[in-house]
């Protein structure tokens, strides 16, 4: 008889947490190949570049960034553009990570609605940066076009401030 001594067993919270965190850097390297194949790679300069549109915005006035915020809301549906909403889709995928048996495709369908919002407000931002921009003289856009050089080599624009008095 072959009495060769069995290897104890990692106790079942241990296995579940290992799976869990299996699925959970899986999908975070999933998501992070996704983007790299959709949008080139990562940003060329530090965390502050989220997106390529980010210097265009942070180029513009402030009261102008918030007024083109609250246009942009206001034309998403509600389902698209509220903090509400993004909060459902990462609760139902917090959801789905931690399923047993995990199904990707259900991570997959949260992944392309959490992307079609995305698309959405994005779509909804070129619209309205493209009205403002649109309406501007040409001394505007040129000063407008030299605040973006300023946010490309050295980020943030710097604002400039009220003289004392």
């Amino acid at each position: 008889m072959d009495k060769t001594p069995q290897k104890p067993r990692a106790p079942r919270w241990m296995r579940i947490a290992f799976g869990v965190s299996l699925a959970l850097n899986l999908a975070v390297v999933g998501i992070l190949v996704g983007t790299f194949a959709r949008f080139g790679g990562p940003p060329s300069r530090g965390h502050g570049m989220v997106s390529y549109a980010m210097p265009y915005v942070r180029a513009l006035p402030r009261d102008m960034q918030r007024e083109m915020f609250r246009t942009v809301r206001s034309q998403l549906p509600e389902d698209t553009g509220s903090r509400q909403a993004r909060r459902v889709l990462y609760a139902e995928m917090i959801e789905a990570l931690k399923a047993d048996p995990f199904d990707p495709g259900r991570v997959q369908s949260i992944l392309d609605r959490q992307n079609d919002a995305a698309v959405a407000v994005q779509t909804a931002a070129h619209g309205v940066w493209l009205e403002r921009i649109g309406a501007m003289s040409l001394e505007d856009r040129i000063v407008y076009a030299d605040a973006v050089s300023e946010v490309m080599r050295h980020g943030k624009a710097k604002r400039e401030k009220p003289a004392k008095e």
